[in-house]
């Protein structure tokens, strides 16, 4: 069996035990429905799937312990990390178009342009081995081109897009995958750049950081409707939900307000309304009059 098959197996057996508990024959007949489960010898014997169990705990840090009262078999510990779910989870979505080929009415994607992740492979590359990379940079707003020779920092992802951090003339900055033309991993090294990234960005929203808005507490109140969908997808980590009831759901964060952050506030229209700090709710305001006026 390959790595791949291996990968797919264990991936559908954590999947199908975090909807609820389930023997050995009802997590076989759940990974039996999928199309490719078969082609992909994706069920085992209880003996592998008692194997299965051991190498996701040590891949993947997810505790999947039996119940012998009911012969179940439940997730009891799941610190997966980030990157391990996402690579997961894009296992998944790689996987499924593979299925999917030949059937492209039942896989609706998003029309969007090239979100240059071609050049991950690269940057990563020079992020870790400390080299200059070189390129040419798109702007959007006055479409004018600039030649970049950079110190590439991390990569960070916001908003569905990816981000060079990267030290651009003594100065931290950040730059578009997507934008980003012509790019060359030099083999001219440089000193390690004493920058923090998870520090830095830990109280920001999206990418936008470095700027004077200091963090403070904010106070969101959303219909339940939308807060519904808000506890679910949280708009930054310190959310905490304070209030729930019929009439409204109401969140904490710890966040700098800057301008993504106030654009994702106004993206809600009339569902949310921010209650502390009050200059950002005049802000808010002055946005959402600013708005009408256009009408």
């Amino acid at each position: 069996m390959s790595l791949a098959q291996t990968i797919r197996r264990y991936n559908r057996i954590i999947s199908v035990l975090r909807i609820r508990p389930m023997s050995y024959e009802e997590v076989q007949r759940e990974i039996g429905k999928a199309r490719d489960a078969l082609e992909e010898n994706l069920l085992t014997s209880h003996r592998t799937f008692q194997r299965d169990i051991k190498n996701i705990e040590r891949v993947y840090d997810i505790t999947i312990a039996s119940d012998k009262s009911t012969n179940k078999y439940s997730i009891q510990d799941d610190i997966e990390g980030m990157h391990s779910r996402r690579l997961r989870e894009n296992f998944e979505i790689v996987n499924a178009i593979r299925l999917s080929k030949g059937f492209a009415e039942i896989l609706l994607f998003e029309e969007r342009k090239s979100l240059g992740t071609e050049h991950m492979a690269g940057l990563i590359h020079a992020i870790q081995n400390k080299l200059v990379v070189n390129f040419d940079y798109h702007k959007y707003w006055d479409e004018s081109v600039s030649s970049r020779s950079v110190k590439p920092i991390a990569l960070k992802e916001a908003k569905n897009r990816w981000y060079l951090i990267a030290e651009d003339e003594e100065q931290v900055k950040n730059f578009a995958l997507d934008r980003m033309k012509k790019l060359v991993i030099t083999e001219h090294r440089f000193l390690a750049i004493d920058y923090n990234v998870h520090e830095e960005f830990r109280d920001s929203f999206g990418i936008i950081n470095g700027t004077d808005e200091a963090a403070e507490e904010v106070l969101l109140s959303f219909t339940p409707r939308e807060g519904q969908y808000v506890q679910s997808l949280p708009l930054h980590h310190s959310q905490e939900l304070l209030l729930k009831n019929d009439r409204e759901m109401r969140f904490r964060y710890y966040i700098r307000p800057t301008y993504d952050f106030r654009m994702e506030i106004l993206s809600y229209g009339d569902q949310v309304k921010v209650l502390k700090p009050q200059k950002l709710k005049e802000e808010i305001k002055t946005q959402l009059q600013q708005a009408l006026k256009k009408y």
